[in-house]
Order: structure tokens, then C-alpha cells, then sequence
């Protein structure tokens, strides 16, 4: 089966005709994806920026989520936190696709989301260099501070976060009342510098993608406090005319009663074809 729902793409072409985009359903997980390709976080506590089934994630207390861009070509790093739009992106919306358009400093850059199945959506980004010169020491980041236990009704901030895989396999995670939230690279090892990183001791500010991978946290590095995770990427080199491209998930890890119901469903379906053998 299929879950694709929503392309969300960004190029620098166009005017914009949305301003988010709304990707997966409460009975899975769910996004609101604005035009700077960031998570929305502009609305009240539990308004939705991420969520899985119907619980907000991120938008409690101080809302965080964030992208960072940083290369030779730009004066200072740039971030989308708290509704910053550096690259001048925007919504276009054509049947059930939504596009993002954005350019930045002679950088165009393309961001697809798909909703991969109920519990993941997958991100694809890609920078193409139109400055007529090459574009050193290109780093990008995203991240977000998890406040999955708020969700549940209690005052506790804090989540269980670990460093869950390395390299290509980067992924971090954080768990709290029964939920757990994944962020995991979907690239190549071989083509980029890629970490997974918890920021210990801040949940809400953006971080540097280039402190992120000089930290070197070990597999099974773990937290138990209000901390934000992130995937860094070190892009190295960008040619003139050339295009760099990557990507990440966010999942939801289903709830046990949930694995009950998929394995029970399964298990019927094996029942049945077994019947209608003999």
C-alpha cells in the first residue's frame, strides 16, 4: 500500500499561494509543515506542529523545532527557529502536492515530506549551487526539543533520549508516557559527515550541525532531561551547477497495545489464508 500524501518541495520560481501544509492523519502521526519547511510553531500549547495520535509533541512550554543552514557562501549561519524564513520559502499548492519555493544567496533548495506510512514521514532536501563558484564548508541541521509527556497531562518536560544509531544509521530518539519519537538519516554514509546529537542541558535552542559532529557522541549515549535531538550533516564541497541531496525520517514507534492490534491482525490474515487453502 501506498501512504504518500503530500509532496512539500522547495524551489525559488514562485509566489506563494499557502502558507503550511497539514501531512498525516491523528490516527498516526501528523505534521503542519509551514513554508520555511519548519514544523509550525506559532499557535498555543498543543496546537499542532508534530503529533502522534492526536498528541502533541513539540508545541508545550517553549516551542522548538528547527533547520540550520551554514556555508562559505553566506555571511552567517541561518535557522528557521521561531518562524524564521531565511531562504524566502513558500507553500505552492497543485492538486494533492504542496511545494515549497526558496532562494537564498545563489542556493536553491528542494524539500520533499512523505508520509512513508502512518508512523513515519520522510524528508528529502536538496541544495543546488547557482553562485558561479564553488561552496565550501556546507553544514546542515535539524532538530527538534521533544515534550512528549506534556502531551499526557503531566508537568515533567524531561524525556528519555539515546543515541540510537551511527553513520548512515544515525538516529536519536526520545521516550516519554509510552511514545517514542525517532530521527534517523535516510542518506548514504559514504556521500556525507553524518551524527545524531543530543544537546544536553538546552532544549530550545537551534544547534550548529559542525558542533554536532565534532561532539562524537558514542552509540548509547543517553539523557534523561529536557533536551533537544537533532541529525547533523557536514555537506563538505558544493560545485558550481551541482546538487547535493538528502534526507531523514521522523517516526513514531507504535504503542504497545497498538503492536497487540497489527500482530493480532496479522495473525488473522495468516488464519484466513490458511482456510481458504485447505
Amino acid at each position: 500500500m501506498n501512504f504518500k500524501i503530500a509532496t512539500i518541495g522547495l524551489l525559488s520560481l514562485f509566489a506563494a499561494s499557502a502558507q503550511a501544509a497539514v501531512i498525516g492523519s491523528d490516527a498516526g502521526i501528523k505534521a503542519d509543515i509551514v513554508a520555511s519547511g519548519n514544523f509550525n510553531n506559532a499557535g498555543d500549547d498543543g496546537t499542532l506542529g508534530l503529533s502522534y495520535n492526536g498528541k502533541e509533541w513539540i508545541n508545550w512550554g517553549t516551542h522548538s523545532s528547527w533547520t540550520w543552514l551554514s556555508a562559505s557562501n553566506l555571511a552567517s549561519p541561518v535557522n528557521t527557529l521561531g518562524g524564521n524564513n531565511p531562504l524566502g520559502a513558500s507553500i505552492l499548492a497543485s492538486g494533492s502536492n504542496f511545494v515549497l519555493n526558496g532562494f537564498f544567496d545563489g542556493l536553491t533548495f528542494i524539500q520533499t515530506a512523505t508520509l512513508n506510512n502512518p508512523n513515519q514521514i520522510g524528508f528529502t532536501i536538496s541544495l543546488t549551487n547557482n553562485t558561479g563558484k564553488d561552496i565550501t564548508d556546507v553544514f546542515w541541521g535539524v532538530g527538534l526539543d521533544p515534550d512528549i509527556n506534556i502531551a499526557f497531562g503531566t508537568s515533567n518536560y524531561a524525556t528519555i533520549n539515546a543515541i540510537t544509531g551511527l553513520g548512515g544509521n544515525a538516529a536519536v530518539s526520545a521516550s516519554g508516557s509510552g511514545q517514542t519519537l525517532t530521527l534517523a538519516n535516510t542518506t548514504s554514509a559514504s556521500a556525507f559527515n553524518i551524527a545524531a546529537y543530543i544537546n544536553g542541558g538546552d532544549c530550545c535552542s537551534p544547534v550548529d550541525p559542525a558542533v554536532a559532529l565534532a561532539a562524537g557522541q558514542i552509540l548509547g549515549y543517553s539523557t534523561n532531561s529536557d533536551d533537544s535531538i537533532s541529525l547533523a550533516y557536514g555537506l563538505g564541497t558544493i560545485g558550481i551547477g551541482k546538487t547535493v541531496t538528502f534526507g531523514y525520517s521522523i517516526a513514531a514507534v507504535p504503542e504497545p497495545e497498538t503492536y497487540a492490534l497489527m500482530l493480532a491482525g496479522l495473525g488473522l490474515i495468516g488464519f484466513t489464508a490458511r482456510r481458504r487453502k485447505n
